[in-house]
């Protein structure tokens, strides 16, 4: 501090005097303690740019350029420090690795230290109760909770898209998130607090403030990341968020709790759960849990990635609207023949196809396989990970030798590929390979991804049987929101709907 004071002019206040020495002191213990790249993984920059800038706003020319350049692994610089790019043919060898953690490899991204944070800090504190409830009680009750999708999408459908036979201009992310909102929380929490309006605001906030709040903490320096925190509203959200969350959730929590208790002490079997606040009270076991971040956890992980699928495909049912009529037909032969059966869902094959096709052709992320490095660990072609070193691989969504024509979109690109002897189950929607890591590879892949596409897929029957859809007049495809290597439809993004006669009534099938 004596040091700094000597170098400042006389007679400045001693309070500017403490603001510049703590500035200083900040930038000299971030520079002291900013991670460096590791050696032997070149740096990719583009454009001119430092590091850091690339990765932020250039995230996929810079994966292009170092496939480009480089047959092995390289490295980017992020706001949190490096990270190592693995070419895609290391898919299969490190998907189930026990070098590798996942939880581990997202804690810096998501400032999981700071408060609001709750969600993310669950997976590493209690990484199987999300994974174990989504991958054993959600996925295999999927049939049982059919009829409750089918019910809420009916209803979201209507409140938010409304009866006009009118084109009216929509922003579709806004409304989708309303109805992804509200399908995850019928399941998730039932139907009286999925329609109940402050945690609806939560649902969708709480996703949305998250990664925004992490993505501007990761753009400034870590010395300033605490002042920044104080300052973005988004993060003043979060806390109250958490808060009310759990003034809505806890008392229904102690409820099911008393429930259970007051059976086993009767002597009886504790009363049958659909939805996940009963099951993960079953995978606790007894055990301490947070069941509000496991709520917010699972929320969380839903909306973002479905109302991002949801949005995705319409705005291809707008850009290529010849697909819509082949759903629309496909729709009613299947639901109009079945109804919510069993294996409905899985007989409509074209959509599913659709749905993969727009992932692999505008994919959201062009890395996945996030994983911390827990030791040193030595690849096939004599490559060393260094301990504590964070990995990407590489997705491969444009391989000619794998995906004809790979520059054109193929609705029923996968469909066709499953006729192929022997590979019926290979190109599925929910399928991970690695030529199409859309939701992960390995054992660390979502495990909620036949929950999200059910949802998906009844969403779309609704929205394509009951709506027409096409771009705003003269406007074309909304272009998407970029950050790192990540595409997203932006909140701004339009199109226009109107009401069209249903050939078939999903509402009273």
């Amino acid at each position: 501090m004596e040091a700094i004071q000597r170098v400042l002019p006389d007679g400045l206040p001693v309070s500017i005097q403490v603001v510049i020495a703590t500035l200083v002191l900040g930038v000299v213990w971030s520079l002291v303690t900013a991670e460096r790249p590791f050696a032997g993984f070149p740096v990719i920059t583009v454009d001119g740019q430092s590091p850091t800038k690339t990765w932020l706003w250039h995230g996929r020319e810079a994966i292009a350029e170092g496939l480009r350049r480089f047959s092995g692994p390289f490295q980017v610089m992020t706001g949190t420090g490096p990270k190592i790019i693995l070419p895609n043919k290391f898919a299969d060898e490190l998907r189930n690795h026990p070098a590798l953690d996942f939880n581990k490899a997202f804690a810096k991204d998501f400032m999981v230290n700071y408060p609001g944070f709750e969600a993310h800090r669950l997976g590493l504190q209690n990484e199987h109760l999300i994974s174990e409830t989504v991958r054993v009680k959600l996925t295999q009750s999927l049939n049982l909770v059919t009829d409750d999708l089918v019910d809420e999408t009916a209803a979201s459908v209507h409140d938010v898209f409304g009866e006009s036979e009118e084109w009216t201009t929509r922003l579709i992310r806004e409304d989708m998130l309303e109805v992804v909102a509200r399908l995850s929380s019928r399941v998730f929490l039932g139907r009286e607090l999925c329609r109940n309006r402050r945690w609806l605001d939560i649902a969708k906030s709480y996703t949305v403030d998250s990664f925004l709040v992490s993505r501007l903490m990761r753009a400034v320096p870590a010395f300033l990341r605490p002042l920044a925190y104080l300052l973005i509203p988004q993060a003043t959200s979060l806390r109250r968020a958490v808060r009310d969350a759990r003034k809505l959730i806890n008392p229904e929590v102690e409820r099911r709790k008393a429930a259970v208790n007051a059976a086993l002490a009767a002597g009886e079997k504790p009363p049958k759960v659909a939805d996940t606040i009963g099951w993960m009270y079953e995978v606790a076991k007894g055990k301490d849990a947070d069941y509000v971040a496991g709520q917010l956890s699972l929320t969380m992980a839903a909306i973002h990635t479905t109302t991002e699928s949801t949005c995705s495909a319409l705005l291809d049912i707008c850009e290529y609207p010849e697909v819509a009529q082949q759903l629309r037909e496909e729709i009613i032969e299947v639901i109009g023949k079945n109804g919510w059966a069993k294996t409905s869902l899985y007989k409509l094959k074209l959509m599913d196809s659709f749905l993969k096709e727009g992932q692999r052709f505008r994919p959201m992320g062009t890395t996945t396989m996030h994983r911390h490095v827990e030791k040193d660990l030595e690849l096939s072609d004599g490559t060393v990970l260094p301990k504590g070193s964070r990995i990407m691989v590489a997705s491969n969504f444009m391989d000619p030798a794998i995906y004809a024509e790979p520059e054109k979109f193929d609705a029923a690109r996968f469909l066709k590929m499953r006729q192929q002897p022997g590979q019926e189950n290979s190109w599925q929607f929910v399928t991970t390979s690695p030529a199409h890591t859309l939701f992960g590879h390995g054992q660390h892949a979502c495990p909620g991804r036949f929950f999200a596409s059910n949802e998906v897929k009844i969403a779309l029957c609704h929205l394509l049987l009951k709506y027409d859809w096409r771009f705003v007049p003269e406007e074309g495809r909304p272009p998407p929101r970029v950050f790192e290597s990540v595409y997203a439809v932006d909140q701004k993004s339009k199109i226009q709907a109107r009401r069209r006669r249903a050939e078939i009534d999903l509402d009273s099938i």
